[in-house]
């Protein structure tokens, strides 16, 4: 049966080896022994971080690239959607701004200057229709481009709104009304 009783000694030993044990380590070899595991430990958790962060670094490109590859195709069908409604939505915003819009008389006076010039080069034997208000106002303004077309008449058309133009020659009728433009810009934006 084995023997154990435990002995207390008044100071620390020196130099006491273990039967068996081996040899014994000085306090020198013991700090170098630990400094070694230390700098070994430091290398190794080195080597562990400089893995983790290649791993990570891999893992955020491959993120990025889906990010970015993603934001590549919401960018093209956003596009793609923006080009679809901008049309729709131009046509509509002409709409509203024309909507119940009169006039200046100075704007009145170009719109009928220009339905007049499309007309170019005939210049005798027309007839300009406007809105009663707005043969009120060309007439207080009084361009001097009337003069270069002889024989024009100026007719007041009820059915006509401010802003609307029709000019007669013996060719046709030029239709310059808001709507007509507007279904003419609606046509070139939309194709409707």
């Amino acid at each position: 049966m084995p023997f154990a009783k435990l002995i207390a000694f008044d100071r620390p030993l020196i130099g006491a080896v273990l039967p068996g044990a081996g040899r014994a380590f000085t306090e020198a070899e013991v700090a170098a022994k630990v400094e070694a595991a230390y700098h070994k430990g430091v290398d190794a958790t080195r080597a562990a971080v400089d893995q983790k962060l290649v791993e990570m670094r891999v893992d955020m490109q491959e993120l990025s690239e889906g990010v970015l590859g993603k934001l590549a195709g919401v960018e093209a069908a956003t596009l793609a959607q923006l080009r679809e409604a901008l049309p729709a939505l131009a046509v509509d915003l002409a709409h509203r701004l024309l909507a119940g819009f009169e006039p200046s008389a100075e704007i009145v006076e170009k719109l009928c200057h220009e339905a007049l010039q499309q007309l170019f080069p005939e210049r005798e034997g027309l007839e300009l229709s406007l809105c009663p208000r707005d043969a009120a106002l060309l007439e207080q303004v009084n361009p001097g481009w009337l003069n270069r077309y002889p024989g024009l008449k100026v007719k007041t058309d009820a059915n006509l709104q401010p802003g609307d133009c029709l000019v007669r020659s013996r060719f046709g009728l030029t239709d310059a009304r808001q709507q007509t433009k507007l279904a003419v810009l609606t046509h070139g934006l939309t194709g409707e």
